[in-house]
């Protein structure tokens, strides 16, 4: 039993292939293979990834494996192409805008509408200075006064810095967001006029050879 215990751990430690299956005999000891033999067919199982993480636990055994096998490589599959996504994005970004003039009015109003939000994050930052400055001021006038600050107020003290780096967080995270909806709107805009340029292109030669 304790080699057999043994020759179980080895294999739970050892990195095992993408196509590594587990199952148990009539006794309940644990075997692992490549293939399920013939006479564990119609026994559960389960199907090990390379790092020996039980991927898919079996209770079904009906099913054929490689039925399981397509099943899974199809999962693995994008429902559409990378392709087929650039052009329905292409698509809809000329549905969605007429002009350039119109994504550049949709930039704005996004970056209006974060800076409604950044305006609250630097009111509380400012709110939280304030607090500090005066938390500080009166700590000092008590330690020059010869008394001793209370815990309560270092306290509260260091809450307020901690709220105050929160703040710092939040008005960077912010500005990160600012760049990418500039650059978002950017790559829209550079690419609407790519677009727009073919199809105005097509027009032109089309009313030639017209």
């Amino acid at each position: 039993m304790a080699v057999l215990v043994a020759g179980i751990l080895s294999l739970t430690a050892t990195p095992v292939s993408a196509d590594t299956y587990r199952w148990k005999d009539k006794d309940g000891k644990v075997h692992y293979g490549v293939t399920i033999p013939a006479e564990y067919a119609e026994q559960p199982y389960d199907i090990l990834n390379s790092a020996g993480i039980v991927i898919e636990h079996v209770e079904d055994t009906s099913i054929p494996l490689d039925v399981i096998e397509e099943k899974k490589v199809l999962g693995r599959q994008p429902l559409i192409s990378q392709e087929e996504r650039r052009i329905q994005s292409d698509k809809l970004l000329v549905i969605q805008y007429e002009s350039e003039e119109d994504i550049l009015n949709a930039l704005e109003l996004e970056i209006a509408q974060l800076g409604y939000d950044s305006r609250l994050i630097d009111q509380s930052y400012e709110s939280t200075s304030t607090s500090i400055r005066n938390q500080i001021r009166q700590a000092a006038d008590k330690q020059r006064a010869g008394l001793e600050v209370s815990a309560g107020q270092q306290k509260e003290i260091a809450g307020l810095y901690s709220r105050r780096a929160k703040d710092e967080k939040r008005r960077s995270a912010m500005q990160n967001r600012e760049k990418d909806i500039r650059a978002r709107f950017q790559n829209d805009l550079e690419r609407y006029r790519a677009l727009t340029s073919e199809d105005k292109a097509v027009d032109e030669e089309q009313a030639d050879q017209g």
